[in-house]
C-alpha cells in the first residue's frame, strides 16, 4: 500500500506542519506520514473549542448516527472500510478479524448514542439536555463538570475509540491525541463525524509529541489517558484524569465447576484481541490441581498457528522481530524458577519486512501471591496459580474478575473488593455487553449532580 499523508484536524479544518513523523507498520516498512502539531497551536485550538456553540442532545445523537454510516460506507483517506481495516492490521500487527470486530463496535456505539447519557445518570437527576430547567419540584440536574475532554488514545486496540463519542453527546468538546501506533482509526472516526455534520470546532484530532500531550491534559477540564503502570502512577492523585492502565484481568476456576468449561473460558480470555486488551485473561487461579490445568491450557494454546495479521485465521499479535524477541526474553527472565508449560516464541513470518508473531505462554506459579500473577504482556501470556478460598485478597486489582463457580458467596466476596471493577460468573474475562460498563460509566467521570429548586413566586425569600 502507498504511504499516507495524515494531517491534523483542527477547528478550521485539516492542518499540516513541516514537522512530520514517519510511522512504520508492524514489519518496519514506512506506512504513513503523520503531522505533529506544536504546543502553541494545540493551546489555541483548545481555546477555540471552549467558545464553540453547543448542539442539543438530539442534534448530536443524529450526527453520530450519520457518522456511523460514513465510517462504515464512505472512502476516507482514499480507503473504504475494508481497505482501512487491512491497513490498520498491517500498521499495528493486530489480527484483521480483531480490527473488524472493533470497527463494528464503534459503529454500533455511534448508532446507539442517544442512550449513552442515561446509563450513568442517578435516578434522582433530570435527564441531560435541558429538561432539568423545567423541573416543577425540587430535585437535581445532571451537569457537566467542564467543557473540554481530552483523549490520549492507546494503540493496542481500535476499540478504545468506541468510548469517547459519549462525551460529545454530553456536550463536551473533545481533543483526540492519537497513538502513533494507530492514528488511522481516530482519523477515520473524526472525519466521519465531521462529514456527518459535527462542527469542526467541537472535535479536533491532534497528533503531537509527549510534551504537548501533557499540555493538552493541563488545558482540558477532564482527560482519559492510556498507558502502563507508570501512567497510572503519574496521574494517581489527579481527580480530573482517568488513567486506563493494565487490566490484570483474572479467572478463577473453582473445584465445584466444570473443568472443560473452565479451560474454554481461559483459552477464550487469553486470546481475546490477540492478548493485547486489558480484559484479556492474565491470571488463572485454579482450586483443584492447578498444575494439571496449566498443562491442559498450554496444550490448547499451542494449537494456535502463527500467521501474518491480515490472514483471516489470525489470532496472534505481530511485531518487528527485534521487538517480539525482546518481549519473549522478558517473559523468560521473569519466569525463571517457575514451571513453564508453554514457552513463548517470536515466530518469524514470510513476507515483506521483518515481522514475527508472538506465540502464547503459560507459566505455573507456586502461589497466587506471586507478583507475576498480575504481570501483563501485549500477547497471550497466562500465569496459572493455585486458588485458596481464604485468601480473596489475591483477586484484588483486577479490571475483570470472572468466577467459574456455582457458589454465590464467592461472587459476593469479589463484589466487596474495592480494586475489582467488573465481576462475572462463568464468562470469559473478555465478555462485554452494551449495558455493562467497561471501567465504570464515563458519565460518572464527566458529570455531576447539582441540586435544583425554584419557585413560581419570585417575591418569596423561602
Amino acid at each position: 500500500m502507498s504511504v499516507l499523508d495524515i494531517p491534523a484536524l483542527g477547528p478550521a479544518g485539516p492542518y499540516r506542519t513541516r514537522k512530520r513523523t514517519t510511522v512504520t507498520d508492524a514489519s518496519g516498512v514506512p506506512s504513513l506520514e503523520l503531522t505533529s502539531v506544536p504546543a502553541l497551536v494545540v493551546s489555541h485550538w483548545i481555546g477555540r473549542l471552549r467558545t464553540s456553540e453547543a448542539l442539543s442532545v438530539a442534534e448530536t445523537a443524529a450526527v453520530l448516527g450519520k457518522a456511523a454510516d460514513a465510517f462504515a460506507n464512505e472512502e476516507i483517506a482514499g480507503d473504504d472500510l475494508a481497505a482501512h481495516e487491512r491497513r490498520v492490521s498491517e500498521l499495528t500487527g493486530t489480527p484483521l478479524p480483531v480490527v473488524r470486530e472493533c470497527d463494528r463496535l464503534i459503529t454500533a456505539v455511534l448508532r446507539d448514542a442517544g442512550r449513552m447519557p442515561s446509563a450513568a445518570r442517578p435516578t434522582g437527576c433530570a435527564p441531560w439536555g435541558g429538561e432539568a430547567a423545567a423541573l416543577s419540584a425540587p430535585g437535581a440536574a445532571w451537569c457537566r463538570v467542564g467543557d473540554v475532554f481530552a483523549v490520549h488514545a492507546a494503540g493496542n486496540s481500535p476499540g478504545v475509540h468506541a468510548m469517547w463519542p459519549e462525551a460529545l453527546v454530553l456536550g463536551y468538546r473533545v481533543v483526540v491525541r492519537p497513538s502513533q501506533r494507530d492514528p488511522l482509526t481516530p482519523f477515520r472516526l473524526v472525519t466521519a463525524l465531521r462529514r456527518a455534520g459535527l462542527p469542526d470546532d467541537r472535535l479536533v484530532f491532534a497528533p503531537c509529541d509527549h510534551t504537548t500531550a501533557d499540555l493538552i491534559v493541563e488545558r482540558s477540564d477532564r482527560a482519559v489517558v492510556y498507558g502502563g503502570q507508570s501512567v497510572v502512577d503519574k496521574y494517581a492523585n489527579r481527580a480530573d484524569v482517568r488513567s486506563q492502565g493494565p487490566g490484570r484481568s483474572k479467572l478463577v476456576v473453582a473445584a465445584d465447576a466444570d473443568r472443560d468449561t473452565g479451560l474454554a473460558l481461559a483459552r477464550t480470555g487469553a486470546l481475546y484481541h490477540a492478548g493485547t486488551a486489558c480484559t484479556a485473561t492474565t491470571g488463572v487461579l485454579v482450586e483443584d490441581n492447578a498444575a494439571g490445568f496449566a498443562a491442559e491450557l498450554a496444550a490448547a494454546l499451542d494449537q494456535v498457528v502463527p500467521v501474518r495479521p491480515t490472514d483471516e485465521s489470525a489470532l496472534l499479535p505481530c511485531l518487528p522481530v527485534a521487538e517480539a524477541e525482546r518481549l519473549v526474553a522478558a517473559v523468560r527472565e521473569r519466569a525463571e524458577g517457575a514451571v513453564v508449560h508453554l514457552e513463548p516464541r517470536a515466530e518469524p513470518l514470510e513476507g515483506p519486512g521483518s515481522l514475527a508473531a508472538l506465540t502464547p505462554a503459560v507459566v505455573e506459579l507456586a502461589s497466587a501471591k506471586a507478583p507475576l500473577l498480575s504481570y501483563e504482556m501485549p500477547f497471550p501470556c497466562v500465569w496459572v496459580a493455585p486458588f485458596e478460598r481464604d485468601a480473596p485478597e489475591v483477586l484484588d486489582d483486577s479490571l475483570v474478575l470472572s468466577l467459574h463457580t456455582g457458589r454465590r458467596d464467592l461472587v459476593a466476596d469479589a463484589l466487596d473488593l474495592a480494586g475489582v471493577r467488573n465481576v462475572y460468573r462463568s464468562r470469559p474475562t473478555s465478555w462485554s455487553h452494551p449495558d455493562v460498563p467497561h471501567d465504570g460509566y464515563l458519565g460518572e467521570f464527566l458529570m455531576r449532580a447539582k441540586g435544583l429548586a425554584h419557585t413560581d413566586d419570585l417575591r418569596s425569600d423561602t
